[in-house]
């Protein structure tokens, strides 16, 4: 299976609101489509998630990882194509 990986989407705060991370994730999409991908995975904040849900992307888990020794949340998602 050949999947699509969005890793670290972040846009500054004074230019969010302004459509910034819906163009790159636009871009990034029509790509993968060129590539044949089949999904793309993308591990997703908490205050990210709703931007992610708004797109299509299906929550796969909720998970806890770790880094530089502080423990963060964030929901696993998962958009595939094959039924688009």
């Amino acid at each position: 299976m050949h999947n699509g990986h969005l890793d670290r989407l972040y846009v500054h705060k004074d230019y969010q609101g302004q459509g910034i991370a819906t163009a790159l994730v636009d871009m990034l999409e029509s790509e993968t489509k060129k590539l044949n991908l089949l999904e793309i995975d993308t591990e997703a904040s908490i205050t990210a998630k709703p931007f992610f849900e708004l797109g299509g992307y299906k929550m796969v888990c909720s998970q806890t990882v770790e880094r530089k020794g502080v423990k963060l949340t964030n929901s696993k998602m998962l958009k595939n194509y094959n039924f688009l």
